[in-house]
């Protein structure tokens, strides 16, 4: 009788932990019933934890960082395009004027165009004066290409150097000229030198610091009194000179003081 009372009690199941308020009340040695891994909700939120005081920290380590600026491109680290000494933009320096006049001396020698481009100097100026077969054909105001490239090389040394202004002025010789485009040789000098002059412009240079001049045949370099020296009277002087002020252009060369 016992052994079967025995038997009886341990075929019956245990009963189920009583549920108050939503939650299972565990036994009173701890732990879930039939669960002893309650240990790994405290570690989760300890996890938890740990991982929002690194976030923060990352956070407030790269706030005081400071953000790293872009690297800045300075003038020396980008090479003239045409090789124009790398000067200042204003040429007070005598010595500046005379490294560029070399320059651009190398440059007429490369090109063979020695004995029809003339080039002067003085402390702070420089004048290019071209034979009138290199830029036009005779009677003519259209540009030929043989004057191109000695054009760009003005057009990139006005662009280099942002206080040199530029004076273009046309001349003849004495023999008139007398066609319906040019009734004269004063619009035929004066129709060179805007040719010029536009040209520079199509180029970039600023119309601003540009003058533009025809003298006709009243100031030549020789006499005309034979051909050699009508040749050389026949031509289209480029002037560059130094302008600390670039709104404010200087008086021409040659020009009177009046208002």
């Amino acid at each position: 009788m016992l052994l079967k009372s025995s038997q009886r009690r341990a075929a019956q199941p245990s009963p189920a932990p009583a549920i108050e308020g939503g939650f299972a009340r565990t036994r009173p040695g701890g732990g879930w019933p039939g669960d002893d891994a309650g240990w790994l909700i405290t570690l989760s939120d300890l996890t938890l934890l740990l991982l929002c005081f690194l976030v923060l920290w990352y956070v407030n380590e790269n706030r005081k960082k400071p953000i790293a600026s872009p690297p800045t491109v300075t003038a020396k680290s980008i090479p003239p395009d045409n090789s124009v000494p790398s000067l200042l933009p204003a040429l007070p320096n005598p010595e500046q004027w005379k490294e560029l006049r070399s320059d651009i001396q190398q440059f007429i020698s490369a090109l063979n165009l020695d004995r029809d481009i003339v080039i002067e100097g003085a402390s702070n100026e420089i004048l290019l004066s071209l034979k009138d077969t290199i830029p036009f054909e005779s009677g003519k105001a259209e540009l030929r290409p043989a004057a191109f490239p000695i054009l760009e090389k003005v057009a990139a040394i006005a662009h280099e150097q942002t206080s040199v202004n530029l004076e273009i002025s046309g001349h003849t010789d004495d023999r008139p000229i007398a066609t319906t485009i040019f009734p004269s040789n004063w619009e035929l000098s004066a129709a060179r030198a805007s040719r010029v002059g536009r040209y520079l412009i199509e180029r970039g240079v600023p119309p601003s610091r540009i003058a533009v001049q025809g003298y006709a045949n009243h100031r030549p370099r020789l006499p005309n009194s034979e051909a050699g020296n009508r040749r050389g009277n026949r031509r289209v002087e480029i002037r560059l000179y130094y302008n600390p002020d670039t709104k404010t252009a200087q008086p021409p060369s040659g020009a009177d003081d009046r208002p």
